[in-house]
């Protein structure tokens, strides 16, 4: 748990803890700056009325989360066939 893992960079504009804030709320990583910057924090109870008098913000969010994971899950396969590729490679040399 103490161990520091880097998930890639946050730009300008970027949500974070989507999952968090359209989930049960719960904590799931801690986010540090290398640089100087600025974050803009929302309480959960402000997302929850926002939600409420607004609910196609809900599915917006969801959406964006949907990309998110999609991205992910093309940056760690493109990963693996890289490694698989080179693998291979490593194997048709030796």
């Amino acid at each position: 748990m103490e161990t520091r893992v880097t998930l890639g960079p946050a730009r300008a504009g970027d949500l974070v803890e989507l999952a968090a804030a359209l989930g049960d709320g719960r904590h799931t990583y801690t986010l540090s700056a290398q640089t100087a910057g600025s974050v803009l924090l929302l309480p959960m109870d402000a997302l929850s009325q926002a939600f409420q008098s607004y609910p196609p913000l809900r599915m917006q969010l969801l959406e964006e989360l949907a990309r998110e994971v999609s991205r992910a899950y093309s940056v760690c396969c493109m990963s693996r066939t890289v490694k698989t590729r080179r693998q291979s490679s490593a194997a048709q040399a030796g």
